[in-house]
């Protein structure tokens, strides 16, 4: 399936390549980045492919990779593989954007829960510096080797984590301690927590086109 596309309203200022979670699609975000406070960016919101999924007993969904446990105590637990095939997907959106003559420093990728853990995965192992990385009610995964050598030039990329403090799905702990390992290596992470579950709220919403627009400015 084709990714969804909403363009600016003018020339846009840059691109963000958004990431649903588990067993959704690029169409649960959609209203959410038509509203105006958006209009000035392109958005791109693609649909994960189906697989199985094993901490769903094996039911075949939507997903970036697979996914056996939401302990995430260790690096060699996670599915490194499937992130790294669908990071491939994700790429050629990214390159499809530079074509574009929007330039990758222009060009930020987030997602929500499994989506905002696959955008840490690109955007810390991408071969060009991106604009920045938004992860929403998501985690840092294979916290080792995603922060292990970081590139000089990725120091102070923008970084916009947002997390609901009653999220039963992914623990606000785990959230938190992706955040404490991202501060060691990173000069511009922030952490914004509401009180909400495994959702997005209003306030999230205004600070995330906030982070956007400014990350692009």
């Amino acid at each position: 399936m084709m990714p969804i596309i909403i363009n600016s309203t003018t020339a846009p200022i840059g691109a963000v390549i958004f990431l649903h979670g588990l067993g959704a699609d690029g169409f649960n975000l959609k209203d959410i980045f038509a509203r105006p406070q958006f209009n000035k960016i392109r958005f791109i919101l693609p649909h994960a492919p189906h697989q199985p999924v094993t901490i769903n007993q094996g039911f075949e969904m939507r997903a970036w990779y697979d996914l056996s446990d939401l302990s995430l105590k260790k690096d060699e637990d996670e599915d490194e593989l499937g992130m790294e095939r669908s990071s491939l997907i994700i790429q050629k959106l990214i390159e499809e954007q530079i074509s574009l003559g929007i330039p990758s420093e222009k060009i930020i990728i987030g997602g929500f829960s499994q989506g905002a853990a696959m955008s840490f995965y690109i955007g810390l192992k991408y071969h060009k510096k991106l604009g920045g990385i938004a992860a929403l009610s998501g985690y840092l995964p294979l916290k080792e080797k995603l922060t292990g050598p970081i590139k000089k030039e990725l120091i102070n990329m923008p970084i916009f984590m947002a997390h609901g403090l009653y999220d039963n799905v992914i623990d606000i702990q785990i959230a938190d301690n992706s955040y404490k390992k991202l501060l060691k290596k990173f000069n511009c992470a922030i952490f914004e927590k509401y009180l909400i579950g495994h959702e997005i709220c209003e306030k999230e919403i205004d600070d995330l086109s906030i982070f956007l627009n400014h990350s692009l400015n």
